[in-house]
C-alpha cells in the first residue's frame, strides 16, 4: 500500500477504537451496532478488498470485546459468538457492497468521459462535414482532382482528409465491361493481323 492508503488505514484504525471506546462506556443497553460500518464503509470507498475483509474482521473482534467486557449476559455463552460471527458478516458485506459501488462509480465516470469525448468528436467531424457541403467544390474536368483550401487533392485525399473517411479501391460493374471490351477488343486486332 502506499502512504495514503496506509494514512487511510490508519484513520479506519482509529475511527474503530473511538466507536469500540464510545460503545464500551455507552453499556449494553444503547445499541451501537450500526456505527462499526464506518470504518468499514472508509476502507471499502478507498481501500483494497483485503482492508476491507481485515477491517470487518477486526470491527467484528472489538464489537465482542466490548460486548464481553460492558457484561453482557446471554442465555448461553454461544449466542456471543454466535452474535459476533453475524457482525463480522455484516460488516464485510456492507464493505464489499460500498467497494463495488465505488468500482462502479469509477466506471460510470470514465464511460461519461469517453462519451464525452466522442460527443466532442462527432461535434468537430460534424462541423467540418457541414463546411463542405456549405462550400461550392471546384472538381478539375481533367484530372477529377478537388480544389479546396488553395491545394487540389485527389478524390482519396479529400474524403480522408476532410471527412475522416477510408477509402478502398475496387472496379464497378461499368468499369469491368469496358475493360472486356477493349481487351476483346485488342484480341479481336492481333487475330485478324
Amino acid at each position: 500500500m502506499n502512504r495514503n492508503r496506509w494514512l487511510l488505514f490508519l484513520a479506519s484504525l482509529i475511527l474503530l477504537a473511538a466507536v469500540s471506546y464510545v460503545d464500551y462506556i455507552t453499556g449494553d443497553e444503547t445499541l451501537f451496532f450500526v456505527f462499526y460500518f464506518i470504518p468499514v464503509a472508509l476502507c471499502g470507498w478507498y481501500l483494497t478488498q483485503g482492508a476491507v475483509l481485515t477491517m470487518a474482521t477486526l470491527s467484528g473482534v472489538s464489537w465482542f470485546l466490548v460486548d464481553t467486557l460492558s457484561g453482557h449476559r446471554y442465555s448461553h455463552e454461544g449466542v456471543r459468538y454466535w452474535n459476533s460471527f453475524i457482525c463480522f458478516l455484516a460488516f464485510a458485506t456492507i464493505g464489499i457492497v460500498i467497494q463495488r459501488l465505488k468500482r462502479s462509480s469509477d466506471r460510470e465516470a470514465q464511460a461519461r468521459r469517453d462519451l464525452e469525448k466522442a460527443y466532442l468528436e462527432l461535434q468537430r467531424s460534424t462541423e467540418e462535414i457541414r463546411k463542405v457541403q456549405g462550400q461550392l467544390q471546384v472538381v478539375c474536368a481533367w484530372t477529377k482532382r478537388i480544389h479546396v483550401d488553395d491545394k487540389w487533392l485527389s478524390l482519396d485525399e479529400f474524403l480522408k482528409q476532410k471527412l475522416g473517411v477510408n477509402v478502398s479501391h475496387g472496379i464497378s460493374p461499368e468499369a469491368m465491361e469496358e475493360v472486356k471490351r477493349q481487351i476483346e477488343g485488342k484480341d479481336g486486332l492481333s487475330k485478324q493481323q
